[in-house]
């Protein structure tokens, strides 16, 4: 089949899109990425073609990206629409509406909640509930005409059940094979935190201040931001007193991100609860720390709880608190052998569960049955 993977937020090579999904599809399929991005282009990577979409300078602007984004889709010579936000789930209902095209809805985020939060509105407000309110049954309503739904955990396909097609649950499990051998000796002493794009729900200024915290038990303390900082966490930073020694490694390709991964000691995941998405999200960072035989200190939420609890790879923490952060980590450098236990405990469970081979499986697997159903 010929497969479009269309999405109108995420960058074109993004880790589940491109790195996972679409990767594993070409196997079998030919797939097109259309994403947005700085620059237009075309390109082949990995046997998948990507196109890129210019996308305005200004996020007002995101109407010229849809516009520009179901023109391309529209020329495009395909049997599914693989779309991976409420809007582009719009744009390819409309293309199955014009060319018979087959869909599948990627649900990624729990979009009520997120959608906003990327708008800028205060969590809990009247407007905030509002939209919530209207979003969410627009975007059942439109799911129903997919011909397959997949989701990232339970709880974000929790809204969808009993309503069209089932969602299948494909996890951002990692990419076992990307990964770097787990070195024998490390820094001890060394943190860090991955981000695409770092944000402040994210927990960084709290991780700023623990680990300033820190510095009074271990004064060569350092943390290492992996991905897109925003201006104002370097002020947070600059402003902390004692700063601890921070490097900002900007975005890294996958196995640049790995091979930093595995010079720290900790992994952390300290997501705040400022709205209902980011409390339900179960990070692919997680499953990269533990694919990197990194404990974790990790938000006590419920997805994450889940996964951390069952394979005992690391500490769970009340995220708002820079104290208890601190506490977390300073009880793994006090107990190396208790720290090495964990991120052996979550290399194992990466290496025997929680890895994108068995999520490439039933990716697969939706496919087929869209192929065997004469449909594509």
């Amino acid at each position: 089949m010929r497969i479009c993977m269309l999405t109108t937020t995420h960058r074109p090579h993004d880790g589940r899109i491109f790195e996972k999904e679409a990767k594993s599809l070409a196997k079998e399929h030919d797939v097109t990425i259309i994403a947005p991005s700085d620059a237009g282009g075309v390109e082949e990577n990995g046997g998948v073609r990507v196109v890129t979409l210019r996308k305005p300078a200004s996020t007002l602007l995101h109407p010229v990206t849809l516009w520009r984004a179901f023109r391309a889709s529209l020329g495009e010579e395909c049997d599914v629409i693989h779309c991976h936000e409420p809007d582009a789930l719009l744009l390819a209902l409309l293309l199955k509406a014009v060319k018979g095209r087959k869909v599948v809805y990627d649900i990624h985020e729990h979009w009520p909640s997120e959608i906003p939060f990327d708008l800028g509105l205060p969590n809990a407000t009247a407007l905030t509930r509002f939209l919530e309110s209207l979003l969410s049954p627009v975007e059942l309503l439109l799911s129903r005409f997919a011909d397959a739904k997949i989701a990232v955990s339970e709880s974000v396909a929790e809204r969808f059940r009993g309503n069209g097609t089932e969602p299948v649950i494909i996890s951002n499990y990692s990419v076992v094979d990307l990964a770097p051998p787990v070195p024998k000796a490390r820094n001890s002493h060394s943190v860090v935190y991955m981000a695409g794009n770092m944000q402040l729900f994210h927990g960084i200024r709290e991780c700023i201040q623990a680990l300033s915290k820190v510095t009074a038990t271990f004064p060569d303390v350092s943390l290492t931001l992996i991905g897109n900082v925003r201006e104002d966490i370097g002020a947070i930073a600059a402003k902390t007193d004692p700063r601890p020694e921070i490097t900002m490694t900007g975005y890294l390709p996958y196995r640049e991100m790995y091979e930093t991964l595995r010079e720290g000691s900790i992994g952390l995941l300290v997501f705040q609860p400022d709205y209902y998405n980011a409390y339900i999200g179960l990070p692919n960072k997680l499953f990269d720390y533990m694919l990197c035989g990194l404990p974790v200190v990790a938000s006590d939420f419920p997805e994450i709880r889940k996964v951390v609890g069952e394979a005992e790879c690391g500490v769970l923490v009340e995220p708002t608190d820079p104290g208890a952060i601190a506490e977390a980590i300073i009880y793994l450098m006090e107990h190396p052998e208790e720290a090495r236990r964990m991120g052996e405990n979550g290399r194992r469970a990466v290496l025997e569960r929680y890895n994108w081979g068995e999520m490439e499986g039933r990716l697969l697997r939706v496919y087929q049955g869209i192929e065997e159903d004469g449909s594509a």
